[in-house]
């Protein structure tokens, strides 16, 4: 005989390995677990004050998202992203929100566009000072209402599962590489202009300038030269 409500609390409980992928990923993204930082199911034991399991399933959950990499018997640890490939990320993430855009500003509201257009005010200024925190927590709200806004779920969804790491590689390649602070500035004052001007095409253009799309392209096509 069905027990009444015990599908309902299922649903709600927090299962301990989600408690673990949740701190981990949270540690992993702020810096608190620093790249090629070991991860030590011991240590990680008394951290999170949970047994081996749920900690080995979330450690699983984010080696498959690409923040956690594994040898066996051998060393599992946060990825040490490579500095060369920034761009290939950049470019991953630019794909995502290329295909939201498409989807997503010819149905913008005028109040959701000033918002997205003050995010991006807020961007330049951070770009402008030359801060790199800010920066990237500046870029992280204004894609974030971006996707936000976007009337596919199922688009949300895989983006939510795949772009975090890509992001996180990005951040960890800018910090060693530097930033050019007047291109990016243009690159957003470029970006704002077209939003504010409800100018779709400027928009698409600038964000393909932002995520470099066309750079591997051009690059060939002057090796051609």
């Amino acid at each position: 005989m069905p027990v009444p409500g015990v599908s309902e609390v299922r649903q709600t409980r927090v299962l301990a390995r989600d408690r673990a992928y949740g701190s981990l990923r949270t540690a992993i993204l702020d810096g608190t677990i620093r790249p090629g930082e070991h991860l030590d199911d011991a240590e990680l034991q008394a951290w999170l004050g949970m047994s081996k399991t749920p900690i080995r399933q979330a450690l699983h959950a984010l080696t498959i998202e690409g923040f956690v990499e594994t040898a066996a018997q051998s060393y599992t640890r946060v990825v040490e992203p490579r500095v060369e490939d920034a761009v290939l990320h950049l470019q991953t993430i630019g794909v995502f929100v290329l295909g939201v855009l498409d989807l997503t500003l010819d149905g913008l509201s005028a109040a959701d566009r000033d918002a997205l257009v003050a995010d991006v005010d807020r961007l330049i200024a951070a770009l402008e000072a030359a801060d790199l925190e800010a920066s990237l927590a500046g870029s992280q709200v204004y894609y974030g209402r971006l996707m936000a806004l976007c009337p596919n779920r199922v688009l949300l969804r895989l983006a939510e599962r795949t772009l975090a790491a890509r992001a996180f590689y990005v951040g960890v390649a800018y910090r060693a590489l530097g930033i050019d602070w007047p291109e990016a500035a243009q690159a957003y004052a470029a970006l704002r202009s077209a939003l504010a001007a409800a100018d779709s095409r400027a928009v698409t253009a600038a964000e393909r300038e932002i995520f470099r799309i066309d750079a591997l392209r051009l690059a060939r096509e002057e090796g051609h030269a």
